[in-house]
């Protein structure tokens, strides 16, 4: 059963084959079929293996002149790596090096672990670079291509016509998924045989059980060579590769001599085959090369060291036109702050950009900062972030346009390096380091190496003395992926142009090679991974397009600070009339300014850090901060909820006489609470009484098992540590010497794509996302790493939102002016992307319940504040400038938020609007510091 697709990349097998295996015949003889390809591959070579009796089974066939394929476990199921000096790996490479057209070697996964593509071009990415390390001699490919891996065998089935897509990354070309005995559940693999091909070119090839020697029962002996030689005969009657498939560790209960017996006689049947003129021997790569006419290897062609420099750049200009006119693909790589002048600055260079950007086969990458020599060497995760975020942000703000690839200068990096570049969100980095030019495929970071990497120049000594077109052509070779890189300042005469458009020709006219550029090589071999893709596109829209430096545009710290002192007019309000407490919200009623008279321990901590900020920004003085901060403190002391025999503080307190506060223990408010008093503490170096007020209570009860946990008026007890607020009240915990279990089980996301993928599965499942905590956290304790995932991906959806809707978007909890009084404004991430969600009065009509969400839905007012002071670019300023003028309430605060219909303020501010308002001008005007750090910072 053939499983070929319409457009009959490898489905045609006669017509391309044809075309390189006939030349010279007539027409007639032409359109005969060729016999069918047969592969024999000696599978899953592991450390333990025996060189001799590889070398003598593998003899059993070269000898007969039939190719074999042998593919690696470089890494075995017992976790045995094998050693680059160990016997077998010196042999393999002599082997290769005596057979290259008689061995190609291949890597082994036993199971390909999963089906998501990411997961799986990690596995080929390690794979492929155990294999290219062990087989590759650096003496070797000074001056001949670098090896590696085109051919992959596994056990594990198809699970999905693009099953493996994501593979050809990693330098794959085929997959030959060989009968091993794992059960097809999904059974959409053929069991007579077959092939498919890919989106990216990549084919699954289908093993028959019939030709595999492997035992069909556990216990059973190895297939016997005449009915091998039968099934064969069988199978050739139809159109479909066969694979012989021979694997080694089945044949451990073989005797040497017994072995050589097996193997000869495998050997010959797989002669008499071809011989009868029925099938036809052939490696992997070379049926794969003969059965695509294009496209079967990429090679990028990068120009370097465009350099914003009217001296320099004439010739850089001229000699990419010459290439794009040629019809050849073009990365530019772009130095974004040389001694000459910043891009961004530059019109003749962002014209030049801008002009060339219309061509289709134009593309652009970020090349370093300043090209100094190892100026991203040695630094801190902080300084490389900033020199690279700045290049990329430099290219995109010149020409519109993100760049897929990033080039280090001098090929000179380090892992800091590599960190800084994932929290861009940019897919692709394109170096060599030492003898590193062999690594192709996906790191841990999710960032897609392209490492190998030719040049004209042998060296950058005073001559630059340049290699022959030859030497480079024998660098690149003829099957692998490759990047051609030119520097139009060596290329500095007429011989040395036309050396590089001579390669350039031969290279176009290779059968089978395609000449592409960084992007539409990135688009090639890389299958969409949703939830990559996702997390990539929040880093680059939250770190790139949307951010600014701030001193690109001063801060006004005037305009702020009439912003701060406005907001305290509701705490000046609320603590005269309330006893030295704030009331959750107020509004006008009657003519008067009304107050809702309780608090929860989140408005608490907020009214704390408030008034805290008011002192820093000199809004109060220090006597009126002592008043206030005392009044708390003793109005924390005055009651407490009791639980299981303990002190704990109330879920919500009255600010009066007036009963109706709801009793219980909520452990996110005491979360926040925890982290004000921890920073009250701090800040005033132990002035008050907070060490004993937090002593006082016994928080063992409800954090079980290290779980934070929620208790009802009638003492139910149920966990919180699964919401979207507990990594934050968490830190609240832990600040005061609580042991908490981490609340979340996945690892540091901002260094590894592998922990962002199951982070954000938790956090999908954790429920919705807004503005507040995660933002909150950042200027208050500096930030987590999953708070900030969170936050980058609300903010990147909110920018998304926006740009397709024109609406702008701010979500968080916040207080309402009529029914439901107080609505959960957030962002729900789903299995396809995610939406933004209200809570609204239960109704039994979805439809109603939409209509109401819509009616409701605001920008939130301290949300603006948060972004504008954490996320500093052009979307925050979008906000803070609606909120600004719209949201004002004169001698009351800040409106909790702008009313997405109509565009007005809603009739109510609230504690937590005004509190977090304050805080943000206060860590914007202190240096965007946190406050926790910001005393010793």
């Amino acid at each position: 059963m053939n499983m070929t697709r319409r457009s009959a990349l490898l489905g045609a097998l006669s017509m391309p084959l044809l075309a390189v295996a006939n030349k010279g015949l007539s027409k007639a003889a032409a359109s005969e079929p060729l016999p069918n390809p047969v592969i024999v591959t000696i599978s899953n070579v592991g450390a333990s293996a025996q060189p001799g009796r590889l070398a003598g089974l593998v003899a059993s066939f070269l000898t007969r002149k039939v190719p074999v394929t042998l593919t690696v476990a470089p890494v075995d199921a017992a976790g045995q790596a094998l050693d680059y000096h160990s016997e077998l790996a010196r042999w393999l490479r002599q082997a290769i090096a005596l057979n290259p057209d008689g061995i190609e070697l291949g890597i082994h996964a036993d199971t390909l672990v999963s089906g998501d593509p990411y997961l799986q071009l990690r596995q080929g990415s390690d794979i492929q670079a155990a294999f290219s390390h062990l087989i590759n001699e650096y003496q070797r490919y000074q001056s001949q291509a670098v090896i590696t891996a085109l051919s992959l065998t596994t056990n594990s089935p198809l699970r999905s016509l693009q099953d493996g897509a994501s593979l050809r990354a990693s330098g794959i070309r085929s997959v030959i998924r060989l009968s091993g005995g794992i059960e097809d559940t999904i059974m959409l693999q053929p069991a007579d045989g077959g092939y498919w091909t890919t989106e990216t070119g990549l084919v699954n090839t289908f093993a028959s059980p019939l030709s595999s020697t492997r035992p069909v029962a556990s216990g059973g002996g190895l297939m016997a060579p005449a009915t091998l030689a039968s099934n064969i005969a069988t199978l050739s009657a139809n159109d479909n590769p066969i694979i012989v498939d021979i694997p080694f560790g089945t044949l451990n209960g073989l005797g040497d001599g017994d072995l050589a017996d097996y193997g000869a006689q495998v050997a010959q049947s797989a002669l008499a085959a071809v011989a009868s003129g029925s099938v036809r021997a052939i490696l992997p790569q070379k049926l794969y090369l003969q059965s695509k006419d294009t496209g079967n290897r990429l090679v990028v062609v990068r120009v370097d060291d465009f350099r914003v420099d009217p001296d320099w750049d004439p010739s850089h200009i001229a000699f990419v036109y010459e290439l794009i006119e040629a019809g050849y693909p073009v990365t530019d790589g772009i130095i974004p702050a040389p001694q000459a002048g910043l891009l961004s600055r530059d019109e003749v260079s962002k014209a030049y950009l801008r002009a060339m950007s219309e061509y289709r086969r134009y593309d652009i990458a970020a090349h370093g900062w300043n090209h100094t020599p190892s100026e991203l060497l040695g630094n801190s995760l902080r300084k490389d972030f900033d020199l690279i975020r700045g290049g990329i942000s430099e290219v995109y703000r010149s020409t519109g346009r993100f760049p897929v690839s990033y080039i280090p200068p001098n090929d000179a990096f380090d892992e800091n390096t590599l960190d800084a570049l994932t929290a861009t969100g940019t897919p692709l980095f394109s170096a060599d380091k030492g003898d590193l030019r062999r690594f192709a495929g996906m790191d841990e970071r999710g960032i897609l190496h392209v490492s190998n990497t030719v040049k004209f120049e042998k060296s950058w000594s005073d001559d630059i003395p340049y290699r022959t077109k030859d030497q480079v052509l024998d660098l690149i070779g003829m099957d692998n992926d490759a990047i051609f890189c030119i520097h139009p300042r060596t290329a500095n005469s007429p011989e040395k142009k036309a050396l590089i458009l001579d390669a350039l020709a031969e290279l176009s006219a290779q059968r089978g090679t395609k000449l592409v550029n960084f992007a539409e090589y990135y688009a090639a071999v890389s299958p969409a991974m949703p939830n990559v893709d996702r997390i990539r596109s929040a880093r680059a829209d939250v770190s790139v397009r949307d951010w600014k430096k701030p001193d690109q545009y001063p801060l006004d710290d005037g305009i702020l600070k009439a912003d701060a002192e406005l907001a305290w007019r509701y705490f000046d309000w609320g603590s005269k009339n309330f006893n030295g407490m704030v009331p959750a919200t107020s509004w006008i009623e009657s003519g008067k300014q009304a107050g809702y008279p309780f608090a929860t321990m989140w408005d608490v901590g907020t009214q704390i850090l408030a008034t805290l900020s008011a002192q820093r920004l000199g809004i109060i003085d220090q006597p009126r901060f002592e008043t206030i901060i005392t009044r708390i403190v003793a109005f924390l002391r005055e009651s407490n909820f009791r639980y299981a025999g303990w002190k704990l503080p109330h879920a919500e307190r009255a600010l009066g006489s007036q009963g109706g506060q709801r009793e219980g223990f909520d452990s996110a408010d005491t979360g926040r609470l925890l982290v004000a008093l921890k920073i009250l503490d701090q800040h005033t170096a132990g002035a008050f009484p907070i060490f004993d007020l937090v002593s006082g209570w016994t928080f063992k009860p409800v954090l079980k098992g290290g779980e934070m946990h929620m208790v009802s008026k009638n003492g139910r007890v149920s966990s919180a540590h699964a919401n979207s607020y507990a990594g934050y009240a968490g830190r609240g915990y832990s600040l005061w010497g609580e042991s908490i279990k981490p609340v979340f089980d996945s690892e540091d996301p901002s260094r590894s794509m592998d922990a962002a993928i199951a982070s954000l599965a938790e956090i999908q499942r954790r429920g919705r996302i807004a503005t507040e905590p995660h933002v909150t956290e950042e200027i208050e304790l500096g930030g987590s790493q999953h708070g900030r995932l969170m936050a980058d991906t609300l903010y990147a959806a909110q920018i998304k939102r926006y740009r397709e809707t024109g609406t702008l978007t701010c979500v968080s909890e916040c207080a309402m002016a009529g029914p439901p009084y107080f609505t959960y404004q957030g962002y729900q991430l789903t299995d396809h992307g995610g939406q933004f969600v209200v809570d609204t009065l239960k109704t039994s009509s979805q439809a109603r319940a939409d209509k109401m969400a819509d009616k409701l839905r605001l920008v939130s007012t301290k949300g603006a504040y948060l972004w504008y002071a954490a996320r500093p670019g052009d979307y925050s300023e979008k906000l803070i400038a609606l909120v600004r003028e719209q949201a004002k309430m004169p001698g009351l605060g800040f409106s909790a938020g702008v009313s997405e219909r109509t565009g007005k303020l809603i009739g109510v501010t609230d504690v937590n609007t005004n509190g977090i308002v304050l805080e943000s001008i206060a860590y914007i005007l202190g240096g965007r510091k946190p406050f926790l750090l910001s005393e010793g910072a």
